[in-house]
């Protein structure tokens, strides 16, 4: 049996910016942040911590394991999506028609350089696939996450697009 508990970031100072891969600053410390994944995660112990290579991800991850004493792996595969030549631009200063392009068909079609749904989908399914059988715990990204909510079975994806995910939320996931 695989448990995951996933942990989305803390939250950024980026307003208005299109950030996906991009690393962007925290508004708090890792320390911070370990400090509550400990707390909420109760008795839950996690024999792994992962993360993605994005700083608002690792530093926290690397937090959390040397608290519980256990490794941690960052692991490309759990990235935010990509969205290629708009990351780090303000929303605002994108083309209104390329937006309005993609998000005619966001599951089929990537913006300029960037990924699909469908891409990261499979990325992020072949990492959740690989996991070993005990009880993980991921610091990710909101995309992260909604993709193993449809992964998992848990949501599909209507229902997980429709339901925002704030930063430091816990989702849970298990798979046999």
């Amino acid at each position: 049996m695989v448990r995951l508990f996933a942990l989305r970031h803390a939250p950024v100072d980026a307003a208005g910016i299109c950030y996906g891969q991009v690393d962007v600053p925290t508004l708090l410390t890792p320390d911070e942040v370990a400090r509550y994944a400990v707390a909420v995660l109760e008795d839950f112990v996690p024999g792994t911590v992962w993360s993605s290579d994005a700083a608002r991800c690792r530093l926290p991850g690397l937090e959390v394991s040397s608290r519980f004493g256990i490794d941690c792996h960052v692991d490309h595969r759990v990235r935010e999506m990509s969205y290629g030549q708009w990351e780090g631009k303000p929303w605002d200063d994108l083309d209104r028609e390329a937006v309005d392009y993609w998000m005619e068909d966001w599951m089929q079609r990537s913006p300029p350089g960037g990924e699909t749904l469908r891409d990261m989908e499979a990325r992020i399914g072949q990492w959740w696939e690989d996991l070993a059988p005990g009880d993980h715990l991921l610091l990710a990204h909101a995309g992260v996450i909604h993709v193993l909510n449809v992964l998992s079975g848990a949501q599909t994806w209507d229902e997980t697009m429709s339901n925002r995910l704030d930063y430091l939320a816990v989702a849970r996931f298990e798979r046999p």
